[in-house]
């Protein structure tokens, strides 16, 4: 007999990484005594969406519900024992302040964990911060890293332009750290190619500087394979994330990343980046230099990288996922 595990999504983003995430997911945990139905809630992220959210979902019948990520304060609508929560990171605390980050707190952190027996994080890094802010348990949560998503295939291999590399950021939210790329490859000859839609202030700073840049957005996952595969350096110097997915599906491209020295990126990135100083200017400009001009070190990441991706395995993911249901399930 199988179960039926429903995933609980938000509504359909532009942003479609954790979506991509539980698809793979999905691909790995179906055969082993489950099967899988997707329900998005019917309403955005305002304010005014989420008590709508609160107020009309109707969540399908099901054996687990396991709500994927963004929308944690539905656990408040499902069940307290058959439900798993997956938090990949909290920056909505970091973004807001006064009384406006105290109810988001309320309603995305304190209540959902006080209410739900199984809590999942994508990374150390991200349970730590769940447990600084709520002096939750630490058994409680278990952590279980994104995989590595099936489609990335670097063949063929683009040979590394060294008289002007193809720089390709992925995101453009503040924690990006956009600007100070920018800054950084202000005089190096080189073409930055940015994912995402760009605000004002990114504008402006591109307006003001030498570097050459092309912008593009909804980008589906097959046409992000060939701009893996077009580009020669992936930069992802972010200030903060959950996890950094981008860094692993590069490694997967054979491609050399440069990312920050900060938890969770040096720790997923392991020895396939450079790792920089996310707010130093000159430490993002000197990886980059050291990895356009310094063939044997480019081709020492591409080669720890690769061996570094092996880490995220579908399956294991997958097995550690099924022992959380498992545990539900015996309630």
């Amino acid at each position: 007999m199988k179960h039926n595990i429903l995933f609980v999504e938000r509504k359909p983003f532009e942003s479609v990484s954790i979506e991509r995430v539980f698809d793979q997911f999905e691909k790995n945990i179906t055969a082993r005594r489950f099967e899988i139905e997707r329900q998005k809630l019917p309403y955005g992220n305002s304010p005014i969406d989420i008590l709508k959210n609160l107020l009309f979902f109707r969540p399908k019948p099901a054996d687990i519900y396991h709500i994927t990520g963004q929308v944690h304060y539905i656990a408040l609508r499902l069940p307290k024992h058959k439900t798993v929560l997956t938090i990949h990171d909290l920056v909505f605390l970091h973004r807001r302040t006064g009384i406006r980050r105290y109810v988001l707190k309320k309603l995305f952190l304190d209540l959902p964990l006080r209410k739900l027996n199984f809590i999942t994080a994508i990374s150390q890094a991200t349970k730590d911060e769940i447990v600084k802010y709520t002096n939750c348990d630490p058994a409680k949560i278990r952590v279980i890293e994104n995989p590595i998503v099936d489609g990335l295939e670097p063949e063929p291999i683009k040979a590394f332009n060294e008289e002007c590399p193809v720089i390709l950021q992925v995101g453009t939210a503040a924690t990006k750290n956009v600007l100070n790329l920018i800054r950084a490859l202000d005089g190096v000859r080189c073409k930055l190619r940015i994912v995402g839609r760009i605000d004002a202030k990114i504008n402006e700073a591109l307006a003001e500087s030498s570097v050459q840049f092309e912008n593009i957005f909804n980008v589906g996952a097959k046409d992000m394979v060939e701009e893996y595969r077009n580009a020669d350096i992936i930069a992802f110097c972010s200030t903060y994330e959950g996890f950094g997915l981008p860094i692993i599906e590069a490694q997967a491209m054979r491609k050399p990343v440069i990312t920050s020295d900060i938890s969770p990126l040096k720790e997923v990135a392991s020895s396939g980046a450079f790792l920089a100083d996310p707010d130093d200017v000159s430490s993002i400009r000197n990886g980059l230099l050291k990895i356009i001009n310094e063939s044997q070190y480019r081709e020492a990441l591409v080669e720890n990288g690769t061996h570094n991706v092996l880490r995220f395995n579908p399956k294991k993911s997958a097995t550690e996922y099924v022992e959380v249901y498992d545990l539900a399930l015996s309630n």
